[in-house]
């Protein structure tokens, strides 16, 4: 079993975590809900804060925001691509519509999601034993 699979299936239920150590960081992956929707939390160091959602040039401000999933949104829906189009033409209305990285949240949809991210970046990443509770 790879240890990307190990990942996964210790996230595969509601409850679920991992620690994993990767980029100098002590990263702390959770299965959590929030009434109906179930979805992985990244701790990095065990804290989440909002600071390191910020993004410049579609790269994170801060570095701790690299192991989170970057948010794409469009400046304009694409229903407004036609009359932006003709209005100012289509390079600019294509820039308008295209997606691009706004800032970086800890939450992904899925483990296989926060794994393939993890895979991307950080494939030297260390699975960290679980600690034993004390009696």
């Amino acid at each position: 079993m790879s240890k990307w699979d190990e990942i996964k299936s210790r996230l595969e239920h509601l409850g679920g975590s991992v620690e994993l150590l990767a980029g100098g960081h002590k990263l702390s992956l959770m299965k959590l809900h929030d009434r109906k929707r179930i979805f992985v939390r990244v701790y990095v160091d065990d804290l989440v804060k909002m600071e390191w959602t910020e993004a410049k040039d579609e790269q994170p401000v801060h570095s701790e925001g690299r192991f989170w999933r970057p948010m794409k949104r469009a400046a304009y829906p694409k229903k407004v691509y036609t009359s932006a189009k003709r209005a100012l033409g289509k390079k600019e209305a294509d820039r308008m519509v295209t997606p691009r990285v706004i800032g970086f949240v800890p939450d992904f949809g899925t483990e296989g999601a926060a794994v393939a991210h993890l895979k991307k970046h950080f494939p030297d990443l260390e699975i960290l034993e679980p600690k034993e509770p004390k009696a």
